[in-house]
This record gives structure tokens, C-alpha cells and sequence, in this order.
């Protein structure tokens, strides 16, 4: 059955352990280099708008058969950020990229990325998707930007073997 997503302000306390399948879905095999991350199959993940900052946009989100659907109204006053998150502790050691199969709006997307260098710094960068139909993406681990509340910020690079969670923000 479909699963609901939290709408929150603040990461889960757990996390379950990461999948060790190696294929996008059952049926479709990857490269051995690749490890799937996350089968949506357990409920750690989660929504931040902008409401942390007064904004008042809204989103939704909802798990069904191992596909994350997300969507909901950015409201640019006062605010104008919605994203969904998921920890990954562990769970991207010696990754170099992520692969993404996405079907977004055409929006600019990026992936959000945090690890326990610092709590407060997040790493961004974008997501190359052109919108519309699927889509199977990759973007770098490497080279993000970091910002703290929105501003970029000097920090140390985002360190894979150390990542807590990752996400998807517009």
C-alpha cells in the first residue's frame, strides 16, 4: 500500500540499512559498479519546505511499488524552497556519482547532499534533467556547492563515506 510521507522540519532519529540489490528495478540490470541506494521500501524519507524559514510553500509526497512521487505549490514570498530527503548513512562509500531515474517538470532541480563534516553546511548540485518524460540522470558527487540556509559558504567538499542524507530540492 501507498506510504505517506512526513512533512517535518527535522531528520528522522534512525535509518534503515541500505538495499544490497544491484539492479534499478527487478527486471533492469546496472553496472556492477553501481549500488542502488534507496527501494523506497522504508519510511526514511522525508519533506522540508519552507516553512523552517516562514516560507509557505506546500509539498506532498507519497512511496507506491518502490517509486517516490513528490509535488506540491512553491510559494516564492516569504520563502520558495520545498525538498524531499533521505538519510544514507553509510550507504554511499567510495561513490563517486549518483544515477537518477527522475521525471521532473522541467524545473531546475538539484540534488542535495549532507554529511557529518557539518551540520549546518548542505552541498548542492544540479540535476541535468530535461523534463517531461523518464529520465535516467547522472550527477557528480564531486565539485557541489556549499551554502548554509540558501548563501554560499567555504567549506570542506561534500565527503561521500561520511554522507547522512541526500535529496532532491527546487
Amino acid at each position: 500500500p501507498p506510504t505517506t510521507l512526513p512533512s517535518t522540519m527535522a531528520a528522522p532519529a534512525t535509518t534503515a540499512p541500505p538495499s544490497s540489490t544491484t539492479s534499478e528495478s527487478p527486471t533492469t540490470t546496472v553496472s556492477d559498479r553501481c549500488v542502488r541506494v534507496t527501494d523506497f521500501d522504508e519510511p526514511n524519507w522525508f519533506i522540508v519546505n519552507d516553512g523552517v524559514m516562514g516560507g509557505r510553500s506546500d509539498a506532498r509526497g507519497m512511496i507506491d511499488s518502490s517509486r517516490l512521487e513528490w509535488s506540491g505549490t512553491i510559494v516564492t514570498v516569504g520563502g520558495g524552497f520545498s525538498s524531499i530527503r533521505g538519510l544514507v548513512d553509510g550507504s554511499l562509500t567510495g561513490a563517486t556519482e549518483l544515477q537518477l531515474r527522475i521525471r521532473t517538470d522541467g524545473r531546475a532541480y538539484e540534488l542535495l547532499a549532507d554529511d557529518d563534516a557539518s551540520t549546518r553546511v548542505t552541498h548542492y548540485n544540479p540535476i541535468p534533467a530535461v523534463g517531461g518524460d523518464w529520465e535516467v540522470v547522472v550527477v557528480p558527487l564531486t565539485g557541489m556547492e556549499s551554502r548554509v540556509f540558501g548563501n554560499l559558504v567555504t567549506s570542506e567538499p561534500f565527503d561521500p563515506d561520511r554522507a547522512t542524507q541526500i535529496g532532491v530540492i527546487l
